[in-house]
């Protein structure tokens, strides 16, 4: 464990910025390569079975105390091949404005930028993010259009080489061996058959990758913009994060605002709205932001959703007469659809006032919206 970082923040140029000062609160780093041993290989079989129940239990106590922890020793993300994906994602950032703008969001591409005047949706109304993104899933994006080609629109070799969707998917597969890993973890600690989460995964892929750019504050494109990706919850069942440098916060259950230091080797996994819903709130959707920073900042994201048509409602393993069903059930799509829409339209998905989150608790009347 580390130290964690107490935030303090303050407006410069009308921005949140970070003024951190060391705290006592501790970030869980779990060792997570015993979730890959094969036991009925080992010469010792009891005693992987014993390191997976050690890791599995420092999993659900992370959970469900902090919302996260940082994964470690995950040999198929290593440092070097996660320092390739940075290079890359440096390169298709770097490409002309006029490129970025032929696979702009609103044309069904894969990017979005306040360069090309199309800022991320604001989670928190009246905030105005200085992130840039490029996307990428095996599905076509939530907001493309009924009427749109069935294809998201990516860079070809003639843009980057090598080609957009030839590095991404790569990525996006060395990240399902983690996710596939956790989500057994993440059943067992629960309580759970290890394949009871992984079942609601199958049937269609609906997960996301992104490659996120943050300019530091000195670049004149991000003058407008005062936060660097405003406060929310993710949306899916849970999230892979890694940073280049900070500016990445959460808040942690019951606490304030604190810094997520960098750790080269390790993804950061957080909880999401799929899994507070189906948990029953056991799990907890984990809230964190960006603050614009002076310095530039990298991140690769990775969204993880259930199949399109998992309904999300408690299971019955977490529902009694002492914990009644707190959550409306709902289709993935459905949530999916719904959060994205509403962000659009401007609704935002973050109760500034009160600091929560407001799209893991939508209600639905009929799986829809009740606001809509």
């Amino acid at each position: 464990h580390k130290h964690a970082v107490k935030n303090h923040t303050s407006l410069v140029n009308n921005a949140l910025v970070s003024t951190s000062t060391p705290d006592t609160i501790k970030h869980p780093i779990i060792d997570v390569s015993s979730l890959f041993e094969e036991p009925k290989k080992s010469n010792n079989p009891q005693q992987c079975y014993q390191r997976r129940a050690e890791t599995t239990s420092k999993i659900g106590a992370a959970l469900k105390n902090c919302g996260y922890f940082y994964a470690q020793n995950v040999s198929v993300l290593s440092p070097s091949y996660l320092e390739s994906i940075y290079r890359y994602s440096e390169r298709l950032h770097s490409l002309p404005t006029h490129v970025k703008k032929q696979f702009s969001y609103s044309g069904h591409g894969a990017y979005s930028g306040i360069d090309i005047g199309q800022a991320e949706l604001a989670y928190d109304v009246g905030t105005v993010a200085s992130v840039r993104g490029w996307d990428y899933s095996r599905t076509k994006f939530t907001l493309k259009g009924d009427n749109a080609s069935d294809g998201n629109c990516y860079p070809d070799d003639t843009v980057i080489s090598p080609s957009y969707v030839e590095v991404l998917d790569e990525l996006y597969e060395r990240q399902d061996v983690l996710g596939r890993a956790l989500m057994m973890a993440f059943a067992e600690c629960l309580g759970l058959e290890s394949d009871r989460l992984v079942k609601m995964f199958e049937g269609g892929d609906f997960g996301t990758l992104r490659l996120l750019y943050y300019p530091g504050m000195d670049s004149e494109s991000v003058e407008a913009a005062n936060v660097g990706i405003s406060a929310h919850t993710d949306f899916e069942a849970f999230t892979l994060m890694h940073q280049s440098a900070p500016g990445l916060q959460f808040l942690p259950k019951n606490a304030e605002w604190v810094d997520a230091p960098v750790r080269p080797g390790e993804f950061v996994v957080i909880v999401g709205d799929a899994l507070e819903r189906v948990t029953n709130g056991i799990l907890r959707a984990t809230p964190h932001r960006v603050l614009k920073t002076a310095h530039t900042r990298r991140s690769i994201i990775r969204f993880n959703a259930f199949s399109s048509d998992t309904i999300l409602e408690p299971l019955p393993e977490f529902v009694s007469e002492n914990r009644p069903s707190a959550y409306t059930p709902v289709s993935m799509e459905v949530h999916m659809q719904t959060t994205m829409r509403n962000l659009e339209k401007g609704y935002g998905s973050w109760d500034h006032t009160k600091q929560r989150s407001l799209s893991s608790t939508y209600v639905y009347i009929d799986g829809k919206d009740h606001r809509l």
